[in-house]
């Protein structure tokens, strides 16, 4: 028995719904690693702050950017990113990396975890 007129576009509007769900869940994956062009995310370890606008970080892969080291020394955009996430060495954190022609910068840190 065929379905009734009033019902034929449920089902293509719900596949509809289905891949629009599952493309929005894609480009949020996306951005939460490459956020905007020439910004990357990164995870560490913080090791040290040897400068105001310095942190050296134990990091995992960036990915489309470097592989993992076990220190790299950071510069920050200022020395208020850094006081304003409040870490210590030890502490895991998130991080966004800037690429300049000259350097990477440190745009934002969050303490994770």
């Amino acid at each position: 028995m065929p379905a009734p007129q009033g019902k034929r576009w449920l089902v293509p509007a719900l596949y509809v719904l289905l891949l629009v769900t599952f493309a929005a869940g894609i480009w949020g994956s996306y951005r939460s690693v490459f956020p905007a062009r020439n910004l990357y995310r990164a995870t560490g370890v913080l090791v040290a702050r040897p400068g105001d606008t310095m942190i050296l970080v134990r990091h995992e892969e960036v990915s489309g950017l470097m592989d993992p080291m076990p220190s790299m020394l950071f510069f920050a955009e200022s020395r208020e990113v850094i006081d304003r996430a409040k870490i210590n060495p030890g502490d895991r954190l998130r991080f966004t990396i800037k690429t300049t022609p000259d350097k990477l910068l440190v745009v934002d840190i969050q303490k994770l975890q």
